[in-house]
This record gives structure tokens, sequence and C-alpha cells, in this order.
């Protein structure tokens, strides 16, 4: 299981360009829930972490319809016990949700931090501290829907779906800028 000093290292790592802010409110959860903040048996406000998965080359995005929410997002949820960090989660989040076999890359860093309420639906969940990466697929690969899901799909930026999860259309625009800039930055320090 992920420990809190990881998890408070990735919420710190958040691009700043990312300029979310929500870090103290991170901050205040781990400052007073403790470990207990990487566990959703623990209490109604957790964290979770979750993946923008992008398509640079059509400027698209692969969504899912989430069953609970009834609602189209990026894919995500919560950490489990074979997560040793946020990144991990995230990344096993995506190819569960999505159903894909590769991922072209995958965003050492989170791109964004969000704190949401949630609805009577998710149950014992109340606030969800969301820590958010990036990677990107083709829109050639054919995602398949999970059961937490009721669809999968691939949509251009241009024409995103109507039922979005509450401020994602604002916020997508600029995850999907961050998810590109992300990884100009990863290529130059790896060049």
């Amino acid at each position: 299981m992920i420990r809190l000093d990881t998890a408070r290292a990735e919420v710190g790592a958040t691009s700043a360009s990312a300029s979310t802010g929500f870090r103290p409110d991170f901050e205040y959860l781990f400052s007073t829930v403790g470990d207990a903040a990487l566990r959703r048996e623990a209490g109604g406000e957790h964290i979770t972490a979750s993946c923008v998965v992008v398509d640079p080359d059509t400027e698209s995005v692969l969504l899912n319809h989430h069953r609970k929410a009834d609602l189209w997002g990026q894919f995500g949820g919560h950490l489990e016990a074979e997560d040793d960090s946020l990144c991990s989660a995230a990344h096993r989040e995506a190819m569960e949700e999505s159903g894909l076999s590769q991922l072209s890359w995958f965003s050492p860093a989170p791109i964004d931090l969000h704190v949401h309420d949630l609805s009577a639906s998710f149950g014992a969940c109340e606030r969800h501290f969301d820590v958010v990466f990036a990677a990107f697929a083709s829109v050639d690969q054919a995602p398949t829907v999970s059961e937490e899901s009721l669809a999968v799909k691939w949509f251009p930026l241009t024409a995103l779906p109507p039922s979005l999860m509450p401020d994602l259309v604002v916020r997508l625009p600029k995850l999907y800028r961050a998810a590109v800039e992300s990884q100009r930055v990863s290529d130059l320090h790896r060049g």
C-alpha cells in the first residue's frame, strides 16, 4: 500500500503550470487524517487517483460513462493494496477502466489536483481528493467497457459529450493542454 510520505511527495510534485488552488486542501487532509486519507474504508473524505487519456495527434480524449455517476469523465478511483504510488494507482485505473492494452506515454508527475463532493449514489464516499495524471494512446486503439462503466469512447475536444461530470467542460481542455505540456517537458528531461 502507498505510504503517506510518498503521496505527499507526489502531490507536491504537481506541475506548477496546473495552478490549482487545491494543494492546501490536500495538505490539510494529510495533516488531520494521516494514513487514513489513503484508504476509502477510513472515512468519507479520501485520496483518489485518476488519469486523463489523450491522443495528441487528433486532439481527442478517451472518456468513460461512469456507472454510479451516470456522467462522462476520466478514468480513476480508489487506491488499492497493490498500489505503491498515486502514479501506479492512476495507471492501474486507466488500464482497467479503458480496456486498452497499452499506453504510449504516462506522466511521471500529476498534472492536476482536484477536490469534489459526491452524490449519495457513491455510498459512504462524500468527498474525493483526486490526483490527476495523464497518458497518451491512439484513437486507433479500441477501448472496452469495464463493470464500472456504461460506455468508453473517444471524443474530439471540440465535440465533448453533453453529460460530462460537473466542471469538466471547463477543466478538460486545460487537462489536455497540461498532458501535452507534461509530455513535452518529460521528453526534454530525457533528451
